[in-house]
Protein backbone atom coordinates (compact mmCIF):
# COMPACT_ATOMS: atom_id res chain seq x y z
CA UNK A 1 0.00 0.00 0.00
CA UNK A 2 2.35 2.22 0.97
CA UNK A 3 4.75 1.75 -2.20
CA UNK A 4 1.64 1.84 -4.36
CA UNK A 5 1.03 5.57 -2.58
CA UNK A 6 5.01 6.42 -3.31
CA UNK A 7 4.80 5.46 -7.25
CA UNK A 8 1.40 7.62 -7.39
CA UNK A 9 3.54 10.26 -5.79
CA UNK A 10 6.73 9.85 -7.96
CA UNK A 11 4.44 9.75 -11.45
CA UNK A 12 2.88 13.06 -10.35
CA UNK A 13 6.17 14.97 -9.44
CA UNK A 14 7.40 13.25 -13.27
CA UNK A 15 4.05 14.50 -14.82
CA UNK A 16 4.84 18.46 -13.46
CA UNK A 17 8.71 18.21 -14.50
CA UNK A 18 7.52 17.16 -18.05
CA UNK A 19 4.58 19.91 -18.81
CA UNK A 20 6.92 22.81 -17.14
CA UNK A 21 9.38 22.93 -20.53
CA UNK A 22 5.59 22.85 -22.81
CA UNK A 23 4.34 25.32 -20.52
CA UNK A 24 7.40 27.42 -20.78
CA UNK A 25 7.62 26.94 -24.73
CA UNK A 26 4.31 27.82 -24.98
CA UNK A 27 4.72 31.37 -23.06
CA UNK A 28 8.09 32.08 -24.98
CA UNK A 29 5.69 31.34 -28.84
CA UNK A 30 3.25 33.85 -27.37
CA UNK A 31 5.74 36.66 -26.04
CA UNK A 32 5.30 39.49 -28.84
CA UNK A 33 8.21 41.09 -30.54
CA UNK A 34 9.35 44.57 -29.92
CA UNK A 35 9.79 46.28 -33.88
CA UNK A 36 11.38 49.66 -33.99
CA UNK A 37 9.95 52.00 -36.73
CA UNK A 38 11.65 54.63 -38.97
CA UNK A 39 10.80 55.61 -42.13
CA UNK A 40 11.74 54.87 -45.79
CA UNK A 41 11.38 55.13 -49.43
CA UNK A 42 11.14 52.81 -51.89
CA UNK A 43 14.21 53.01 -54.79
CA UNK A 44 12.01 51.62 -57.55
CA UNK A 45 7.64 51.56 -58.81
CA UNK A 46 5.82 48.87 -58.83
CA UNK A 47 3.02 48.54 -60.58
CA UNK A 48 0.04 45.48 -60.66
CA UNK A 49 0.12 44.79 -64.37
CA UNK A 50 3.63 44.37 -64.52
CA UNK A 51 4.65 42.64 -60.88
CA UNK A 52 5.81 39.13 -60.78
CA UNK A 53 6.09 37.00 -57.22
CA UNK A 54 9.21 36.67 -56.00
CA UNK A 55 10.81 40.18 -57.97
CA UNK A 56 13.37 42.07 -56.03
CA UNK A 57 12.20 45.31 -54.14
CA UNK A 58 14.06 47.60 -52.33
CA UNK A 59 13.72 50.55 -50.23
CA UNK A 60 16.37 53.11 -48.21
CA UNK A 61 15.95 54.27 -44.76
CA UNK A 62 15.52 57.75 -44.61
CA UNK A 63 15.83 57.90 -40.70
CA UNK A 64 17.48 55.58 -37.84
CA UNK A 65 16.30 52.65 -36.49
CA UNK A 66 17.74 52.64 -32.57
CA UNK A 67 17.11 50.84 -29.61
CA UNK A 68 17.64 52.17 -26.05
CA UNK A 69 21.27 52.52 -26.52
CA UNK A 70 22.15 52.37 -29.57
CA UNK A 71 21.90 52.88 -33.70
CA UNK A 72 21.27 49.39 -35.33
CA UNK A 73 20.01 50.30 -38.54
CA UNK A 74 21.50 54.09 -39.63
CA UNK A 75 19.81 56.02 -42.16
CA UNK A 76 21.11 54.93 -45.59
CA UNK A 77 20.29 51.24 -44.61
CA UNK A 78 18.70 49.43 -47.75
CA UNK A 79 15.75 47.51 -46.97
CA UNK A 80 15.64 44.37 -49.10
CA UNK A 81 12.74 41.79 -50.13
CA UNK A 82 10.45 40.92 -52.90
CA UNK A 83 6.74 40.43 -53.74
CA UNK A 84 5.19 38.12 -52.57
CA UNK A 85 1.45 38.53 -54.11
CA UNK A 86 0.95 40.02 -57.56
CA UNK A 87 -2.54 40.21 -59.00
CA UNK A 88 -3.89 42.53 -61.97
CA UNK A 89 -6.92 44.62 -61.84
CA UNK A 90 -9.98 42.84 -63.10
CA UNK A 91 -14.10 43.27 -63.46
CA UNK A 92 -14.46 41.47 -60.58
CA UNK A 93 -11.81 41.20 -58.41
CA UNK A 94 -9.00 43.65 -56.87
CA UNK A 95 -5.81 44.51 -58.11
CA UNK A 96 -2.93 43.45 -55.58
CA UNK A 97 1.15 43.80 -54.55
CA UNK A 98 2.12 42.17 -51.44
CA UNK A 99 5.51 43.10 -50.42
CA UNK A 100 7.78 41.51 -47.82
CA UNK A 101 11.27 43.01 -46.99
CA UNK A 102 13.32 40.54 -44.96
CA UNK A 103 16.84 41.56 -45.11
CA UNK A 104 18.58 44.93 -44.28
CA UNK A 105 21.89 45.66 -45.90
CA UNK A 106 24.11 48.40 -44.10
CA UNK A 107 26.60 50.42 -46.29
CA UNK A 108 29.84 48.53 -45.19
CA UNK A 109 27.99 44.89 -46.75
CA UNK A 110 26.81 44.13 -43.40
CA UNK A 111 23.10 42.18 -43.81
CA UNK A 112 20.96 41.53 -41.24
CA UNK A 113 17.90 39.51 -41.47
CA UNK A 114 14.81 41.49 -40.50
CA UNK A 115 11.06 40.95 -39.78
CA UNK A 116 9.60 43.95 -41.12
CA UNK A 117 5.94 45.46 -40.99
CA UNK A 118 4.39 48.63 -43.00
CA UNK A 119 3.15 51.26 -40.53
CA UNK A 120 2.13 53.00 -43.35
CA UNK A 121 2.93 54.21 -47.26
CA UNK A 122 2.34 57.99 -48.63
CA UNK A 123 3.31 59.66 -51.67
CA UNK A 124 6.79 60.67 -53.23
CA UNK A 125 8.25 64.35 -52.56
CA UNK A 126 10.98 66.18 -53.41
CA UNK A 127 14.19 65.78 -51.38
CA UNK A 128 14.65 69.49 -51.46
CA UNK A 129 11.35 69.84 -49.59
CA UNK A 130 11.15 71.05 -46.07
CA UNK A 131 12.66 68.62 -43.43
CA UNK A 132 13.23 65.99 -46.90
CA UNK A 133 11.54 62.85 -47.73
CA UNK A 134 10.64 62.68 -44.10
CA UNK A 135 8.02 65.66 -44.58
CA UNK A 136 4.64 65.78 -43.08
CA UNK A 137 4.44 62.02 -42.05
CA UNK A 138 2.97 61.26 -38.98
CA UNK A 139 5.06 60.66 -35.68
CA UNK A 140 5.22 57.17 -35.04
CA UNK A 141 5.83 55.59 -31.35
CA UNK A 142 9.24 54.35 -31.19
CA UNK A 143 8.85 50.72 -30.60
CA UNK A 144 5.84 48.93 -32.08
CA UNK A 145 4.10 45.73 -30.10
CA UNK A 146 4.03 42.60 -31.80
CA UNK A 147 0.50 42.73 -32.26
CA UNK A 148 0.12 45.76 -33.97
CA UNK A 149 -1.99 45.70 -37.50
CA UNK A 150 -2.81 48.56 -39.85
CA UNK A 151 -5.68 49.57 -42.43
CA UNK A 152 -4.86 52.27 -44.40
CA UNK A 153 -8.03 53.11 -46.34
CA UNK A 154 -7.50 54.56 -50.09
CA UNK A 155 -6.61 58.70 -49.99
CA UNK A 156 -3.50 59.45 -48.31
CA UNK A 157 -2.39 57.31 -52.01
CA UNK A 158 -5.40 57.77 -53.96
CA UNK A 159 -7.52 54.13 -54.42
CA UNK A 160 -4.96 52.33 -53.13
CA UNK A 161 -5.35 51.00 -49.34
CA UNK A 162 -2.31 48.86 -47.10
CA UNK A 163 -3.35 46.33 -44.84
CA UNK A 164 -0.53 44.88 -42.26
CA UNK A 165 -0.33 43.06 -39.29
CA UNK A 166 3.09 42.49 -37.37
CA UNK A 167 1.55 38.79 -37.10
CA UNK A 168 1.93 38.02 -40.91
CA UNK A 169 4.88 37.32 -42.57
CA UNK A 170 3.68 39.95 -45.16
CA UNK A 171 5.31 43.34 -44.83
CA UNK A 172 1.96 44.68 -46.29
CA UNK A 173 -0.28 44.40 -48.79
CA UNK A 174 -1.69 46.83 -51.60
CA UNK A 175 -5.31 46.66 -53.02
CA UNK A 176 -7.32 48.55 -55.52
CA UNK A 177 -10.77 47.49 -56.36
CA UNK A 178 -10.79 49.36 -59.96
CA UNK A 179 -7.76 50.30 -60.74
CA UNK A 180 -4.15 49.07 -61.20
CA UNK A 181 -1.43 49.73 -58.48
CA UNK A 182 1.24 52.27 -59.33
CA UNK A 183 3.22 53.08 -56.20
CA UNK A 184 6.04 55.59 -57.63
CA UNK A 185 9.76 55.39 -56.75
CA UNK A 186 10.19 57.64 -54.49
CA UNK A 187 7.07 56.47 -52.19
CA UNK A 188 7.28 56.99 -48.90
CA UNK A 189 7.05 54.36 -45.89
CA UNK A 190 6.93 54.15 -42.54
CA UNK A 191 7.98 50.52 -41.33
CA UNK A 192 8.46 48.80 -38.10
CA UNK A 193 11.22 46.39 -37.79
CA UNK A 194 12.63 43.68 -35.71
CA UNK A 195 15.94 42.17 -36.19
CA UNK A 196 16.28 38.74 -36.57
CA UNK A 197 19.76 37.96 -37.27
CA UNK A 198 22.79 39.09 -38.55
CA UNK A 199 25.58 37.70 -40.91
CA UNK A 200 28.51 39.67 -42.53
CA UNK A 201 29.45 39.86 -46.66
CA UNK A 202 30.68 41.87 -49.18
CA UNK A 203 27.93 43.67 -51.21
CA UNK A 204 29.20 41.78 -54.31
CA UNK A 205 28.25 38.32 -52.90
Amino acid sequence: MKMNHLRSYALGIAAVLISVPVYAATQNQQQPTTLYSANAQLTQSLNSSTARMGQRVTAKLTTDIKTADSTVLPDGTMLIGKVEQARKAHSDDASRIGIVFNEARLRNGSEIAIKAMLLGAYPPVPYYSAGGPSSYLPIQPRTISGDQSVVQEPGTLRHISLRSSAKSSVSGVFTSKNHSIKLDRGTRLQVAIALEGSRTTTSGE
